[in-house]
């Protein structure tokens, strides 16, 4: 593998944490909180259509109480990957596919919607400084 696939596959490999760490949110915030520590860089910005985050404590205030406390489950799948690295900086796209049951009524919701990312190499690793998702379902 060539440096540059292996910085990809690193960036992937976040992701996939970030989506993992989401996805426990719903039934283990503590555990999700404290993965969620090791995803995002300092100056985080986050966007998911209801008001800019603006701190790797609001994201993860976010997703463990606002979009997991609803529900009893949930599973992202991402899809499609579009890394581009430059040096210490990256992007990455993506396409989602989630469900998530609802605690109040039992029912399975599906988000269809795309990631836009930007991603940090720090002295820790790959961090992600800013998510944008767009949802389309």
């Amino acid at each position: 593998m060539t440096a540059q696939a292996d910085q990809a596959l690193a960036i992937a490999n976040l992701k996939a944490r970030y989506c993992a760490a989401a996805d426990l949110s719903a039934s283990d915030p503590d555990h999700a909180r404290r993965l969620f520590a090791a995803i995002f860089a300092d100056d985080f910005l986050g966007d998911y259509g209801a008001g800019l985050l603006e701190s790797p404590q609001a994201i993860t205030d976010y997703l463990c109480t606002a979009i997991s406390a609803n529900s009893e489950w949930m599973i992202h799948m991402l899809h499609s990957p579009c890394i581009d690295v430059n040096g210490d900086r990256a992007t990455g796209d993506w396409t989602v596919l989630g469900y998530m049951k609802r605690r109040a009524t039992g029912a399975i919701d599906t988000v269809i919607g795309r990631y836009s990312d930007i991603f940090r190499l720090t002295a820790q690793g790959w961090r992600i400084a800013r998510v944008t998702f767009t949802r389309l379902q």
